[in-house]
């Protein structure tokens, strides 16, 4: 599909393009992230009761994952995108005054919900409005690579302004959390979108018809169910090691605003590996570049665990240095597997089976750091993201078969 036959003008994409910019990084401007842990440390909540909090997050999108993608290709990703946004500044706002642990979990329930609502309508949306012109799929790797590079920029630049003001007073740092919520709303909601056709023969419109299509899809792809897995293992080890960071490094002594500003550079090298991410796809085997990425974060996460502090922050970077690299990867080949139509939902699938990873792995994690320490925390997180190379990646005749295009 071209602009011609899609009816919508080339400067009504790009311009559309660019406002779709504008909110995704509007997602990002999470200013509580590098400090809503201490946060709910001081309100008295424990280690293990955090954790329940966080896996309520994930117990949303494990209810809502799978239909909000489908919302999103039936109804309108810009309106998916929009929920979602305004159930941000819901969840920031409620998490300011979660003073106990059941308002905690519906703050984090609330956020969950969220993120089910953006991802994959997100992914969707920016796969589908650069189809509309001729070759502009081609361009996807690099320009979603340069996108997240920008969103890892405002995410480290308010990760550290949130953690800085929190020192003087929380509220601000929560006020401008949900500003960024309602801004983003605003922004989803005025996006252009050129809505798919469903096959007749395929699709009744309903939300439960489009799920059991969904289903026929995957089940008709060893390969594509295999990444997912990979994808949501991958990505709850690399998590875990991220929110439980916070605490590893307070107990370390470091100052809210010193963990503001670990965040916000880590947050800066992960700009850096999605940057590179056009000049890598295509170079090589894509199951090559997934396992040596792969490797590298997970001895990255062993080192974040080690005693010395300088040598820490600089394992801890290499990781998400990796994990740049491989976001824009992954989510270039999941999008050429997928049709248009169901693309929202299949997507979210991934997110869905990282969520119910998480409900357990999360609580477990700060249970097992508790009990055994941040260095035998983090290296089950490494060990386990190593062993996706050997498990996914160690066999010829799976990895032969990951290569970027449309057959699997």
């Amino acid at each position: 599909m071209n602009s011609e036959r899609s009816g919508i003008a080339s400067a009504t994409i790009r311009r559309s393009v660019r406002r779709f910019f504008a909110f995704q990084l509007s997602t990002e401007a999470r200013f509580d992230s590098a400090i809503w842990i201490i946060y709910l440390q001081s309100r008295g909540l424990s280690l293990a009761e955090i954790g329940l909090a966080e896996s309520a997050f994930h117990l949303a999108p494990v209810l809502f994952e799978l239909p909000s993608g489908s919302f999103a290709d039936l109804v309108g990703r810009r309106w998916s995108l929009a929920i979602g946004s305004l159930l941000v500044a819901a969840s920031a706002a409620l998490l300011w005054s979660a003073s106990s642990l059941p308002l905690a979990m519906l703050a984090l329930f609330l956020s969950g919900a969220s993120f089910s609502f953006r991802s994959g309508a997100d992914q969707a949306y920016l796969f589908d409005t650069l189809s509309l012109e001729a070759d502009g799929v081609r361009s996807y790797p690099s320009l979603l690579g340069r996108l997240l590079g920008a969103m890892y920029l405002v995410g480290a630049a308010t990760a550290w302004i949130g953690a800085a003001v929190s020192d003087i007073n929380y509220g601000v740092t929560f006020g401008l959390a949900i500003g960024a919520g309602l801004g983003g709303a605003w922004l989803a909601a005025g996006l252009v979108e050129q809505r798919s056709t469903p096959d007749p023969a395929t699709q009744s419109g309903s939300i439960r018809a489009h799920l059991g299509e969904t289903r026929k899809t995957l089940a008709g792809s060893t390969l594509l169910k295999a990444m997912l897995l990979f994808s949501a293992i991958y990505w709850a080890a690399s998590t875990i090691g991220h929110l439980y960071l916070q605490a590893a490094f307070a107990e370390r002594g470091l100052s809210n605003s010193a963990i503001g500003l670990v965040v916000g550079v880590t947050l800066l090298v992960n700009a850096l590996g999605a940057a590179l991410a056009g000049r890598v796809a295509g170079r090589g085997s894509f199951a090559r570049q997934l396992a040596l990425l792969t490797a590298i974060t997970g001895a990255g996460l062993i080192g974040t665990g080690v005693s010395g502090l300088g040598f820490a922050v600089s394992a801890y970077l290499l990781a998400n240095l990796a994990s740049g690299l491989i976001e824009p990867l992954i989510s270039d080949w999941f999008n050429r597997q997928i049709a248009s139509d169901r693309r929202a939902t299949v997507l979210s699938v991934e997110s869905w089976l990282f969520s119910v990873t998480m409900i357990g792995a999360f609580p477990a994690a700060g249970w097992f750091a508790e009990r055994f320490g941040w260095a035998a925390l983090y290296a089950l997180c490494g060990g386990v993201t190593l062993a996706l190379v050997v498990v996914l990646l160690g066999g010829p005749r799976f990895s032969s078969r990951i290569r970027p295009g449309w057959g699997s």
